[in-house]
């Protein structure tokens, strides 16, 4: 270990800093919004205010946590908050491209031709912005900085571009000194080693005993190197260059392993890397097909990937999706407690961030997992009956703020019941999905919301049938829940529901959200309303109701409360849900402990 870690080491001085031959740096302008917005001398709202501007006033943005922004307006230099800025990159862009993933090394220059030197490398499949037209090159975005790439070896990609990118406060890029440090479960090391000359390389990776997997490492750290070492002795004649291969394995359980290899190639003072997972199932020898390792409910892998995702970003967003499609999962690998989803450089984030890993717990995704494993299996979700648990209701979507509320549900493996106006279903179908495949419940809230007691029987049934058959064609969920509009029903509605096999809720606590529309009043009433067997009235309208609910489900989780749909909390009444029966809570003196 003492000489892989010297070994990294000397590659960590090699690498350096990366010569830019002067290529100018990024610059990005903002504009005021929302009235006027004070210039500060620190970066805290308590600040003494140095100057005020007025929405449409431009500033030059010096730096971008996310929250506030350091920025010269004039001869003034101070900090405005971020989010009242509308941030626009200095510098024109075509749109971006990819490079065709041939496995090969891509070199970036200085200028339009080979006469110029490499400024920047990357793995081939990789995207960035095309910034310019430069005859047979392209001028693109890396980071901070421009460089210029052949036109041949870039696909231009359709679709919109919005520049700047900056990431939240995360963990650095993954590096293969830190892989060095990973744990070694699974499998015995195997190591190739070459000390001498201008070209070194120390990689060590496992033999697993599975003949697939040690067939697919052994022929992917030999081409890896091949690669490497091709485009060292092309490119950098008189330079010295170094390659590292560290790795990380996991045993899972007795049957089930995840192998991650990292490599890391220095020429100079520049740097590529390339990565990759293997999960191996021991028992079947052989090697998993890691996008069908979560192929059971693809929408709520998805779900729970822009849950970990979207928090990284801070505006603007630079190209890159703001959201991971499931073809990301192809850099996937088993944990001990979830899965690790790679994003290796340039492919879902710029270069220049390197790799990132983000982590999926196995509490959101066990039940769309493909394997056989108790491990796994043992994070499905259980409700606790001895423990406290309240159902978070919204009324009146889908809207445009549903998927907010869904986000935070995902992120703290919460549930919550959906009540929906069935005429807004074709326009919020991909929201309803989304909601149906996170776990969360949909139930009826009518088509059009009327006074359901001024309605007639016949119509009360036509109003609820049109809306529940909508949500079984477009969700293929059986709805066995509805709410009256207003809270409002009767003998006629009580029959009507008894009769389709559906339960009424109502509510106990009206956070009265529809009508304050402010954020901390509605997060106050929910707080304040939180008890065992509550049934919450919210609205999924509002951007401040969404706002509250991000604030409000993580306090309610550390209260120690469960959120649950309402049709879990019913399922622990002593009666069980009785359809055509009203409920506005569920009293704890009435639920039925230990029930499973």
């Amino acid at each position: 270990m003492k000489r892989i870690l010297a070994f990294l080491a000397a590659l960590v001085l090699l690498a350096g800093i990366a010569v830019w031959g002067g290529a100018e740096g990024i610059s990005y302008t903002g504009t005021v919004t929302g009235g006027s917005l004070h210039l500060r001398r620190e970066p805290d709202s308590s600040g003494k205010v140095i100057q005020t501007y007025k929405s449409g006033t431009q500033v030059e943005i010096l730096e971008n946590d996310g929250t506030w922004c350091k920025v010269q307006a004039g001869k003034n230099v101070g900090y405005m908050m971020a989010k009242y800025l509308d941030i626009k990159a200095n510098y024109p862009h075509l749109g971006w491209g990819k490079t065709a993933s041939d496995g090969t090394v891509l070199n970036f220059r200085g200028g339009a031709g080979n006469t110029f030197p490499i400024v920047y490398k990357a793995m081939s499949g990789c995207a960035f912005e095309l910034v310019e037209d430069a005859g047979a090159w392209y001028r693109v975005r890396i980071g901070d900085q421009f460089a210029y790439v052949e036109k041949g070896k870039v696909t231009p990609l359709e679709g919109d571009f919005e520049s700047g990118f900056s990431l939240a406060a995360s963990p650095d890029a993954l590096t293969a000194a830190q892989m060095a440090s990973a744990p070694r479960e699974y499998g015995n090391p195997k190591s190739l080693e070459k000390s001498g000359g201008d070209f070194t390389y120390f990689l060590t990776y496992p033999e697993t005993g599975v003949a697939a997997a040690d067939e697919k490492l052994s022929a992917w750290v030999q081409e890896t190197l091949r690669v490497f070492q091709e485009d060292f002795q092309q490119n950098h004649p008189g330079e010295t260059g170094a390659c590292a291969l560290e790795y990380q394995s996991l045993n899972v359980d007795s049957r089930y392993h995840s192998v991650v290899l990292l490599a890391e190639y220095k020429a100079g003072s520049l740097k590529a890397e390339k990565l990759l997972t293997l999960n191996i199932d021991s028992q079947e020898n052989a090697v998993l097909d890691n996008r069908t390792l979560l192929s059971l409910n693809e929408a709520r892998v998805e779900l729970c990937l822009d849950s970990v995702f979207s928090p990284l970003l801070i505006q603007p967003t630079d190209g890159y999706a703001d959201k991971l499609g499931f073809d990301c999962l192809q850099y996937a690998a088993l944990g001990h407690d979830g899965v690790q989803v790679y994003l290796p450089a340039g492919l879902y984030l710029p270069c220049a961030l390197g790799t990132r890993r983000l982590h999926l717990r196995y509490s959101q995704t066990a039940e769309c997992m493909t394997l056989d494993s108790a491990a796994i299996r043992s994070y499905m979700r259980t409700i606790d009956p001895n423990k406290p648990m309240l159902a978070l209701t919204f009324d009146d979507g889908p809207s445009d703020q549903t998927d907010r509320i869904l986000k935070v549900l995902m992120q703290y493996d919460a549930r919550a019941t959906f009540f929906v106006i069935g005429n807004k279903l074709e326009e919020y179908a991909d929201v309803l999905k989304r909601t149906a495949a996170s776990g969360n419940e949909i139930a009826c809230h009518t088509w059009s919301h009327p006074n359901l007691v001024k309605t007639s029987a016949a119509k009360i049934r036509t109003q609820i049938t049109r809306t529940t058959e909508l949500i079984k064609e477009l969700t293929g969920v059986e709805v066995t829940c509805m709410r009256p509009p207003y809270g409002n029903q009767n003998v006629n509605v009580r029959n009507v529901c008894k009769d389709l096999n559906l339960t009424i809720i109502r509510w106990k606590i009206d956070t009265s959200d529809w009508r304050t529309r402010n954020a901390d009043k509605t997060y106050k009433a929910i707080i304040k309303g939180a008890g065992n067997g509550e049934i919450i009235l919210c609205h999924d309208l509002y951007a401040t109701t969404a706002t509250a609910a991000e604030k409000a489900i993580p306090e309610l989780i550390e209260m120690g409360y469960q959120l649950v749909t309402v049709s879990e909390l019913l399922s622990f009444h002593k009666e069980g849900a009785v359809p055509g029966k009203v409920y506005n809570w569920v009293d704890p003196k009435n639920m039925i402990a230990n029930q499973q």
